[in-house]
């Protein structure tokens, strides 16, 4: 073939891809136009005026094109200026606005807190009801409705049944059943004073949720629930106990302070023990049973191996190993005068924890050991007791 012929073929492969790009691109802008009808009649007369012109320029010499030409650029200009305005705005404002992409459909329940805050109570249930029936499943709701019965209507088991049906759904996670049962246990406590209720919902999150941040929290409360006498003394009203105060004490040359309550360290120390073999994730009363197996009895292996069972504990956070750390090491330096062990136990702040909050008053501290070795007071001996010596040495079981 000539080269005319392939310039014909180049060209009409061109003009091909103009108009099938042309196509796309006024397709999808209709897709995305807000007046779909006003778009379909600008592009039909940018059509009819880009076919007159080239009809025109088939019949004028070559050299009265642009009289054509520019009086076309100028309808174009005028049909589409708005368009192309607002797209290339567009280009700006929709990475502040989101364009025009669809939201997500979300509840709303601003309205139901509302009402209930202005103590419409069953206006406020009837919303967050009407909102879970188009959007079931939502936790938010749920607990706000349950909320609702259990704060405002003095219904607490409806309000655990409503948790409880969400539990078993399909909506249910873990983050979600942890928070539930978390708030059964609060409100059994709170309106019913039942710890026995409270204690099932927590075991509940233990058993369930295993090895979890939230299993560990549970743990913690377990170890620690109130008793029922304990609640009801709390909701009683105390007696006001007026004590006789002495005057003019601190003029007396016998007087060496105030006394300071004591309790016997052996007995103390056994208490703590006895409490971790019931629950052996009570972290607060490890650290105590640590911090006495150094400080008055001075045996800082005892103590470590207490610390080092709390750093091992699984789903522990790392500001409280960093936390137990700083003790080991405090204790090292106080009580067994160890520099060299004291750096090491920081140093591990360091290899496992690098990030600045945790690392840096880390480094700070490895800077002043020496001092604090030199301040450090001297710790007097005392015996540990006539019970199990090496309870302190047993593992934290679960």
């Amino acid at each position: 073939m000539n080269p005319t012929t392939w310039r014909n073929i180049l060209d009409i492969a061109t003009l091909v891809l103009v108009v099938a790009g042309g196509a796309v691109f006024l397709w999808w802008r209709l897709r995305k136009s807000e007046d779909a009808a006003g778009f379909v009649r600008r592009a039909i007369l940018s059509a009819l005026f880009i076919w007159g012109m080239i009809l025109v320029d088939r019949h004028i010499p070559v050299g009265f094109w642009p009289a054509t030409a520019i009086p076309l650029g100028f309808a174009l200009a005028i049909l589409w200026a708005p368009s192309v305005g607002s797209m290339m705005a567009s280009l700006f404002t929709n990475a502040i606005d989101g364009g025009d992409v669809p939201l997500e459909p979300q509840p709303f329940y601003s309205i139901a807190e509302t009402k209930r805050r202005n103590g419409h109570t069953q206006e406020a249930m009837a919303l967050v009801r009407e909102q879970l029936e188009r959007f079931p499943g939502d936790f938010h709701g749920t607990l706000l409705l349950a909320t609702i019965l259990a704060e405002d209507m003095n219904d607490l088991p409806g309000a655990q049944l409503t948790l409880e049906r969400w539990m078993e759904g399909p909506a249910a996670t873990p983050h979600g059943k942890a928070s539930a049962l978390t708030v059964i246990a609060d409100w059994q406590l709170q309106f019913a004073q039942d710890p026995e209720a409270a204690r099932l919902a927590l075991e509940r999150i233990v058993k369930e949720l295993p090895n979890t941040p939230a299993a560990h929290q549970a743990a913690q409360r377990l170890a620690h629930l109130p008793t029922v006498e304990h609640l009801t003394t709390a909701h009683a009203r105390k007696p006001v106990e007026c004590r006789h105060i002495e005057k003019d004490f601190g003029l007396r040359k016998d007087f060496t302070g105030p006394a300071a309550a004591s309790q016997d360290p052996v007995a103390l120390a056994d208490e703590y023990v006895k409490q971790l073999e019931k629950y052996p994730a009570d972290t607060a009363t490890r650290e105590k049973l640590a911090v006495l197996y150094a400080e008055h009895f001075h045996r800082l292996d005892l103590a470590a191996d207490q610390l080092e069972q709390l750093i091992a504990f699984p789903s522990e956070t790392p500001r409280h190993v960093v936390q137990w750390l700083n003790l080991l090491a405090d204790l090292q330096i106080r009580v067994g005068k160890d520099l060299a062990g004291a750096e090491a136990t920081l140093r591990r702040i360091l290899d496992h924890f690098p990030s600045p909050a945790l690392a840096e008053p880390a480094k700070a501290r490895l800077a002043s050991l020496e001092w604090e070795l030199k301040s450090s007071r001297t710790t007097q001996v005392k015996t540990m007791g006539q019970y199990e010596k090496n309870l302190g040495l047993k593992k934290a079981k679960g």
